[in-house]
């Protein structure tokens, strides 16, 4: 690669969504960084104005097939206070399992079909040889433990029916959850030789850039529960942190960026162990510390390993829910509408989430506001390429650029996500 030339990545691969890179260097260093989101934008969150507070959560769970638990947990919960609304320890559970079994499928599609052809040096799983298909079998097996939990407690695999404000319309019958009590008993063992899998590979990627942590803190590991604490010790609620957001619009890509008072930061599964390792189930601690992993990290490939660790925290604590169930039909809790806003704040596969409502008096939307992980990451993206960049002059073109896409991968960024706002040309009559 020369120190001063002018180069794209066309349709950055193997991640979810569409992107381009376009890179310009002068004298060995970046002069220009633009990770271009060229998919069409969404529009949901003009989509759900004017519509009532019963509905919201179906419509932008839409958003993403990945994470559609998520957005309905979010926009749930932000439903939840604004109207005061305190649910049952079943519903609690239930949702937290429902949550673990769409980390568990986002994670293992991730991780070994598009991160785990990096580290064999193959194009895609397609490359794999023989003894390479194994790994396809675990992260089929994974996937469809997490796929099982989703689909029985939500009513189906994508875009989740049963889910609501107030609890839940479809609850499981014991069998059922026992049937997956079973399938997660049965790929625990995978997911320990998952980690050790990654975790061999610690030192042929690296890349190590000091920057900001942020994710919800609690003493369990909640997805859903706990504290927005930053590694540089700030802890700040719910409430105000939209007062410390601020989105930019970027005129070379449909997707915005964020700072936080300014600054760029990462969200993700390894700010999550970065700022609550402790909280983790004890088998996933105790083999961060067998096999002698360092958290905290700035090393952003060590979001992988992260969200290793995390499949067998996320098994654990599943089958630690299901033993704990005796479940008992519960009504879904009526609501009260009036006037009010209502922010909900949750950890996606990708990092932190928001949806930020506010209702008039009869529970109908007048504004909402949704802040995904990958806009929130994106800013960084461009901040550590900017650096990594450089390093990799003496490296040939097509092997500089495979470099470069290995990075943007390790975020595993989630483009439908990002792509949803709405961009306004005024012109004067």
């Amino acid at each position: 690669m020369h120190k001063t030339c002018h180069f794209s990545i066309k349709e950055i691969t193997k991640v979810e969504g569409h992107a381009n890179l376009d890179i310009k260097l002068k004298d060995g260093k970046v002069e220009k960084c633009q990770l271009q989101i060229y998919e069409g934008q969404r529009f949901f969150e003009n989509m759900v104005v004017g519509r009532s507070y019963s509905q919201i959560p179906l419509i932008v769970s839409r958003i993403c097939g990945l994470c559609n638990v998520s957005h309905l947990n979010t926009s749930i919960k932000a439903v939840e206070n604004a109207f005061g609304l305190k649910v049952s320890e079943q519903t609690n559970l239930l949702r937290d399992l429902a949550t673990n079994g769409e980390f568990l499928k986002s994670h293992a599609l991730h991780l070994f079909f598009l991160v785990l052809p990096d580290y064999l040096n193959k194009d895609s799983v397609l490359a794999f040889g023989k003894k390479e298909h194994k790994y396809i079998q675990w992260g089929l097996n994974l996937k469809k433990a997490g796929t099982e939990i989703v689909k029985l407690l939500g009513g189906r695999i994508y875009a989740t029916v049963g889910i609501r404000p107030g609890g839940f319309t479809i609850l499981p019958e014991q069998k059922q959850l026992e049937k997956c009590l079973s399938l997660l008993e049965k790929e625990r063992q995978t997911a320990i030789d998952s980690i050790k899998l990654f975790a061999s590979f610690e030192k042929q990627l690296s890349f190590d850039r000091k920057t900001d942590y942020l994710a919800l803190v609690d003493k369990n590991y909640s997805f859903v529960k706990g504290k927005l604490h930053f590694a540089s010790g700030n802890v700040v609620e719910d409430e105000d942190m939209l007062k410390h957001i601020q989105e930019h619009i970027i005129p070379y890509s449909n997707a915005s960026q964020t700072s936080f008072d300014g600054e760029s930061l990462r969200v993700g599964s390894l700010a999550r162990i970065n700022l609550n390792q402790k909280a983790l189930e004890p088998a996933a601690k105790n083999i961060i510390k067998d096999l002698s992993l360092k958290f905290p990290s700035n090393q952003i490939y060590y979001n992988n390993i992260a969200q290793a660790i995390e499949i067998l925290h996320l098994i654990d604590s599943s089958i630690r829910i299901i033993k704990s169930l005796k479940v008992k039909k519960e009504p879904v809790q009526k609501i009260k509408p009036h006037e009010s806003i209502g922010v909900g704040v949750t950890e996606a596969p990708r990092g932190t989430l928001y949806h930020d409502y506010s209702f008039d008096k009869k529970g109908f939307v007048t504004k909402a506001n949704i802040i995904v992980p990958t806009n929130q990451n994106n800013r960084t993206i461009e901040d550590d390429l900017k650096e990594f960049i450089p390093s990799l002059l003496d490296l040939p073109q097509p092997k500089a650029n495979l470099e470069i896409e290995k990075l943007v991968r390790a975020y595993d960024p989630c483009i439908s996500c990002a792509t949803h706002f709405l961009k306004v040309k005024w012109k004067k009559a």
